[in-house]
């Protein structure tokens, strides 16, 4: 037999093995992020027809003498690590790598497959999956939604609102208003915890005195998202005191009722000779009632009042309004005030009219001679020093949905318009000075995107886009020995090494929302291995030919 027969038979073969890669090539030409591959040829066993040998003293060297037995097919490579083109799809959940990194999906057997192909869509019980089969994408879960990677799950289809936790007032408490004397209400809009829309009514009054450098600042009101008034149970009224020189805000201080404790003397009928009632708290403008026994057994209602006072400095004024009896019937009398002098650094009370006392004594004329004579001790009481630029609002009963709202008060002024207007330009905004803390609604998912580092975003109803999941990739020290298995997938091998996970960005790479990676395949090159092989096939089975012809010739020197 000849040698060169069995070679052209190898070269065949050989060349048939590239004709297959070729056409595999060719056919996945169109194949989302194919990638092409090339064959490589070696040469197979030599026979050795003479030995070489080395030089001797009158003779040169000689090489050995072999003859080839044809070839075979060393390898058959992947060119993996070449980018393909992008083809635009304008589907979100289409994706392309750039870099050298792959998708990571769980097979149906638990076990993790690589892939290139970034068509993704979502299924039925919110896994990110491959369009083509369904496999599902591996992620990590994003902020704020744990113990899932899903894309789309009952916790990540609607978003529980956030309180509104900071608001601000801005603009001037002008003197001259005279809605003031009863009071400009402002309204504001706040998130509750439940995620509820409630309507805050805010009223700034003069607080019933004659300082035009003071103004109390109130709930009027509490409306919830359907229009209806709701109980607040806590008392959340404030004095705002302003600079009398440039009308900038000196401090804030809480107004709370002081407590009166009420003692009678009884008398020898079944009345009382004297009632000594005692104050005790933070001062502020207020009017109280109080019922008083009289001397006749009887009660009356008195009407009292603490205001600042306009004739003492750093002073209130305790003026005795009115009286009633049991029917209700009005008595009169002469003016009943007295003016208390208050220490301007600790508070505390100085002086009553002008004796150093902590007590006064109100007594009443014939008109009211069933009423004995009353003292007020005034020892314990003291003004606030206003202090700070913020209030913290506290809210109860069914207002407590609320929650706490902090209320800056920096940006209000107090002075009058020296273009002659009469309005306060006074509002309420929700947020801070920086637009945080807003709040926001309980919102239901509306829209997905995937940014470059593979984050998917969720887009929600109330305004917000939280991050719920994010793609994660893997690397491999030798990506050329990733092992097909079809499907667009690959598996590892021990030439490939183990996956290396990562986030994208660390080694520089970045997906694309909206666009596929397509296969490398250079037809020009295709097509130009395609002529050179055809031609290496056919000169093989030349070689094959023209050996048969030469055995014919042997075989005719018999005849």
């Amino acid at each position: 037999m000849m040698r060169s027969l069995w070679s052209g038979v190898s070269g065949l073969k050989t060349h048939q093995m590239e004709m297959d890669v070729i056409g595999n090539n060719i056919a996945n030409v169109n194949t989302t992020s194919y990638k092409s591959q090339a064959t490589g040829f070696t040469d197979i066993l030599y026979q050795t027809v003479r030995q070489g040998a080395g030089a001797g003293d009158n003779t040169a060297t000689v090489n050995a003498s072999q003859v080839g037995l044809g070839s075979k097919v060393g390898s058959i490579y992947t060119n993996i690590t070449r980018q393909g083109s992008a083809v635009t799809t304008n589907n979100a959940f289409d994706l392309m790598i750039t870099g050298d990194s792959f998708f990571v999906v769980t097979l149906p057997d638990g076990t993790q497959a690589f892939t290139r192909d970034g068509s993704f869509t979502i299924d039925g019980s919110g896994n990110f999956v491959t369009q083509n089969n369904g496999y599902i994408c591996n992620m990590i879960a994003g902020e704020g939604i744990s113990g899932t990677p899903a894309v789309m799950t009952e916790r990540t289809k609607t978003m529980a609102g956030q309180a509104t936790s900071e608001a601000y007032l801005k603009g001037n408490i002008n003197k001259d208003d005279e809605v003031l004397e009863e009071g400009r209400v402002l309204q504001l809009e706040v998130y509750g915890k439940d995620g509820r829309t409630y309507t805050i009514k805010l009223k700034v009054d003069n607080a019933g005195d004659s300082d035009d450098s003071t103004y109390r600042v109130s709930i009027d009101k509490i409306l919830d998202d359907n229009g209806k008034k709701i109980d607040n149970s806590v008392s959340n009224d404030i004095l705002l005191t302003y600079n009398k020189h440039d009308g900038t805000l000196d401090g804030i201080a809480p107004i709370s009722p002081l407590s009166a404790t009420i003692k009678e003397t009884p008398g020898t009928g079944e009345g009382v000779t004297e009632t000594n009632i005692t104050l005790e708290g933070n001062l502020s403008s207020y009017t109280y009632n109080t019922t008083v026994t009289g001397k006749d057994g009887k009660h009356y209602t008195l009407t009292y009042g603490l205001h600042p006072s306009s004739e003492t400095e750093n002073g209130y004024t305790l003026r005795l309004y009115s009286a009633r009896d049991e029917d209700g019937v009005l008595k009169t009398f002469d003016d009943m005030s007295v003016e208390l002098k208050y220490n301007e650094e600790s508070g505390q009370l100085e002086a009553i009219g002008e004796e150093n006392t902590k007590t006064t004594t109100f007594r009443f004329d014939n008109i009211l001679n069933n009423l004995g004579p009353i003292t007020f001790d005034l020892g314990n009481t003291k003004v606030p020093d206003p202090a700070g630029s913020s209030y913290q609002f506290m809210f109860g009963g069914d207002a407590a949905a609320i929650g706490n709202l902090n209320v800056d008060f920096s940006n209000t002024t107090n002075y009058a318009n020296t273009m002659g207007g009469t309005t306060s330009s006074i509002y309420a905004y929700k947020g801070d000075l920086q637009g945080q803390n807003k709040g926001y609604p309980n919102g239901e998912l509306s829209g997905l995107s995937i940014t470059n580092d593979g984050s998917i975003y969720g887009s929600y109803t109330n305004g917000q886009t939280v991050k719920i999941s994010q793609i994660i990739v893997a690397q491999f020290s030798n990506a050329m020995g990733l092992e097909k298995i079809g499907d667009n997938l690959y598996k590892a091998s021990l030439n490939s090494g183990e996956p290396i996970y990562m986030d994208i960005t660390q080694d520089g790479g970045y997906m694309s929302s909206g666009y596929l990676e397509g296969s490398n395949i250079d037809l020009a090159k295709e097509f130009t291995d395609m002529i050179t092989t055809q031609r290496g096939f056919q000169a093989n089975s030349r070689v094959i030919t023209t050996s048969d012809e030469m055995l014919q010739i042997l075989k005719g020197l018999k005849r």
